[in-house]
């Protein structure tokens, strides 16, 4: 049984542990709120630490702390020379990418983009590259709900992320030019909604709102021989619609931060490395960066 140190027991890394004990993790925690150690206590890990000094050498770390402390953890974990699996949105800046990279972050750091491992997503993809609806030509992404709290972030490195993973996903690429771009901010000046058009062909509209009344998500690609979608993250089915009608396509039910835990827990038994590495936490960081400037931010 390998060793884990889990830097972060919050709201979502108690999910985080809730899986790692579910893979028969032996698990540490490591928080500086007293309650969030507690909880981590009841809930079954080997030990709890208010501070990663105290923590003895784990085989592997899962990061899940606030998003503004992401590279200044991870660097310090380097020092241990073992795999880290890090919540997004890991860099904030090229300078932070820059950092983790030159501390030896290239042969360590993952990211943890969950919807690289959503079945939904997976099957929208292999829609994508089967001809099934023709060449793609349009990709929908749409990410509306109020949100309350941005996690120290804001729409972009909060909520924008996650459909920069899945139009990654899907195509295979993000794409650079950004031919338009609407930002909304709040009263404090924090970006809450951005709505832009990204790419050629296929063109991408990307729809993301921390200021909507309704909780309203959904993927969908579309070719000149039909579309196919994904309309909620807990469905356990795509539809696919062309000229003969409606299908709806069954797909695996599984989180999938189970599955991209699953990964990173069989990779330090010896398994295949996860599939987002520090380069493609570059990635997503640089066209976040790229939208930011378009917009003026």
């Amino acid at each position: 049984m390998k060793s884990i140190a889990l830097i972060g027991c919050g709201n979502w890394g108690k999910n985080i542990l809730r899986d790692l004990l579910r893979l028969n993790g032996n698990v540490s925690v490591v928080d500086i709120d007293a309650q969030a150690r507690s909880r981590a206590s009841e809930m079954g890990v080997r030990a709890v630490y208010c501070d990663i000094e105290q923590l003895p050498i784990c085989d592997g770390y899962v990061v899940a702390v606030p998003i503004p402390d992401l590279t200044k953890i991870c660097a310090r974990l380097l020092e241990f020379k073992k795999p880290i699996f890090s919540e997004k949105t890991l860099c904030l800046s090229l300078e932070d990418y820059t950092l983790l990279k030159n501390a030896g972050g290239s042969d360590y750091i993952f990211a943890m983009h969950k919807w690289h491992y959503h079945p939904g997503i997976e099957a929208l993809r292999f829609v994508a590259q089967s001809g099934r609806i023709g060449a793609v030509e349009e990709l929908c992404a749409t990410r509306h709900a109020w949100v309350h709290d941005f996690h120290g972030g804001d729409v972009f490195w909060t909520q924008a992320v996650h459909d920069l993973t899945i139009i990654k996903h899907i195509l295979g690429y993000i794409p650079q030019e950004i031919k338009a771009i609407k930002v909304i901010t709040d009263e404090g000046g924090l970006p809450v909604s951005v709505t832009s058009l990204l790419g050629n062909g296929p063109v991408v509209l990307l729809s993301v709102s921390g200021r909507h009344c309704d909780k309203i998500s959904g993927v969908s690609i579309h070719g000149d021989k039909g579309s196919a979608g994904l309309y909620n993250a807990y469905d356990d089915h795509i539809t696919i619609r062309d000229n003969r009608g409606k299908e709806r396509i069954p797909i695996d039910t599984t989180f999938p931060l189970y599955l991209e835990l699953k990964e990173f827990v069989e990779y330090l038994h010896g398994g295949p490395a996860p599939r987002c590495n520090l380069q493609s936490a570059k990635e997503v960081t640089q066209a976040i960066l790229n939208l930011r400037k378009r917009a003026g931010l």
